[in-house]
């Protein structure tokens, strides 16, 4: 069973998909419109399709996406979601200039993001805000993003658990074709 999400190999969507379909197969795509299409498309039997945080609200456009598509929610998968500040390996908090994440990332961060004065830049997805990061290998830039978004990036975590409340909660839609 192949279950689409939006986002790079370690993104929250990933997560989710893991463990709500133990067996099944995550597969990523550029973003959420595109999880679904393939969706509908065939290409995988499910998505999983983030639209609420319990820290930053509604996920933006979501409703709307969803709305548009012959799509069936057939549930809720309530994702627990802890968020670390990565950067290349040695690189010290204090040098950190750029922190890039998803914009609802940044938004359930922002007391951390305030306090290291770096300045926050939108990704497309956690993941792939870590990616690029470890790409660039730039010890002034780092990202929000999971645990095994850095074990798969080879990149270090620098402040753990910078979420704005250890509650936090994404809640993702799980879909199949209507």
């Amino acid at each position: 069973m192949r279950i689409a999400y939006g986002g790079h190999p370690g993104a929250f969507g990933e997560l989710a998909c893991l463990a709500r379909f133990p067996e099944g197969e995550p597969v990523g795509y550029a973003d959420f419109p595109a999880a679904c299409a393939a969706l509908v498309s065939g290409d995988c039997d499910h998505a999983l399709i983030p639209f609420e945080n319990s820290i930053a609200g509604p996920v933006p456009g979501v409703a709307d996406l969803l709305a548009s598509l012959p799509v069936r929610r057939i549930g809720e998968h309530a994702q627990p979601v802890a968020f670390h500040c990565l950067g290349v390996r040695g690189t010290r908090l204090d040098e950190v200039q750029v922190i890039a994440s998803h914009p609802m990332a940044l938004a359930e961060c922002t007391r951390f993001l305030a306090r290291t004065g770096a300045q926050a830049v939108e990704a497309g997805d956690t993941a792939g805000a870590a990616a690029t990061v470890a790409e660039e290998g730039d010890r002034t830039r780092a990202a929000l993003a999971s645990e095994r978004a850095a074990q798969l990036y080879g990149l270090e975590v620098i402040a753990a658990n910078v979420e704005d409340s250890p509650d936090n909660v994404t809640h993702f839609a799980v879909l199949e074709r209507a």
